[in-house]
């Protein structure tokens, strides 16, 4: 049979559209990736602040500016295939979980905000950063009970991260994230001791002294 011979840039006539349409939708769905991410820092720094309403009003709107843009990406089957949304399926992930740990002492499901399973478990990861933030915050106002209870929030969250021992190509990022947050919880375990052990002391030498001029 013989073999028809076209010109080859009529036969990547239709390639090439397909690649500029992928291209205009790249380039609308990345500032609303990145516009979600800010949401979810605001949202953090609101939490953090104990302002939850605030906090929780920002997830919203991180939420929806997120569905636009996988609205967007749906219409691309190659999109479809990148991680294009992780940065800000990650950062939704953290910011959740930092409101709901930090108001409520719970994790929020992936499923209420519809996030896939590998950012989430590298945004649970993250997490444990932003808990230390508070644990640290806590242990300036002498809270230290409570400040123990988000240490512990902590340690649940790297040992169940633990379970997920796959490799990097199955759920990227994890294992480095991991490593980076024990670091982070033997840090913050070291930090809280030292303010249980001096706050002690402090209460000792305050009754020393008391029964001194008795």
């Amino acid at each position: 049979m013989a073999v028809v011979s076209m010109e080859l840039s009529k036969f990547l006539i239709d390639i090439r559209k397909e690649i500029e349409k992928d291209d205009l939708i790249r380039e609308t769905v990345l500032p609303k990736a990145r516009e979600a991410v800010r949401r979810c820092s605001e949202s953090i720094k609101e939490t953090h602040r104990g302002h939850y309403e605030a906090a929780e009003k920002l997830l919203g709107l991180a939420e929806e500016i997120i569905a636009q843009a996988r609205e967007k990406i749906e219409t691309s089957e190659y999109l479809k295939q990148t991680r294009i949304l992780d940065t800000a399926y990650q950062e939704l992930t953290e910011a959740s979980n930092v409101l709901s740990i930090l108001r409520d002492g719970k994790f929020t499901s992936p499923d209420i905000f519809n996030i896939p399973s590998r950012p989430y478990l590298t945004g649970l990861a993250d997490t444990i950063g932003e808990l230390r933030r508070a644990v640290l915050d806590l242990i300036r106002s002498e809270e230290l009970e409570r400040a123990e209870a988000i240490l512990l929030k902590m340690e649940e969250t790297l040992d169940e991260l633990h379970g997920f021992d796959f490799p990097n190509a199955l759920v990227p990022d994890l294992r480095r994230k991991c490593d980076i947050a024990r670091n982070l919880i033997e840090r913050t375990r070291g930090d809280l001791t030292m303010a249980i052990h001096q706050t002690k002391l402090t209460k000792e030498l305050q009754e020393f002294k008391r029964r001194l001029t008795e």
